[in-house]
């Protein structure tokens, strides 16, 4: 992609949050409900999301991954596997406290 392509994609993604969070909340800032700290910390929240995304993008593009069937394999042995560690170290199950 060019720097063009990712500009605009990124514009349109932006007027599309903003469109949303603007339905949301019709009033602006007599619907909002958070402070402006807590403003804050969900828009640095929001960022660091969104560059961890970027960075993971960046670091894996170039990467051959194996095949779906592998990965399937792979990702249900690991689930069995998990199952099979709960049922033998807590035999009760996991509970919720009501």
């Amino acid at each position: 992609m060019t720097p063009f392509e990712l500009f605009l994609i990124g514009t349109v993604g932006l007027i599309v949050v903003i469109a949303l969070v603007a339905l949301r909340f019709p009033r602006g800032r007599a619907d909002w409900p958070l402070d402006a700290k807590q403003t804050a910390w969900a828009l640095v929240s929001g960022l660091v999301a969104l560059a961890t995304f970027i960075l993971l993008y960046a670091a894996t593009r170039d990467v051959r991954w194996p095949s779906v069937t592998t990965s399937v394999f792979v990702g249900a042995s690991l689930g069995l596997a998990l199952l099979l560690a709960v049922s033998l170290f807590l035999p009760a199950g996991l509970r919720a406290r009501p």
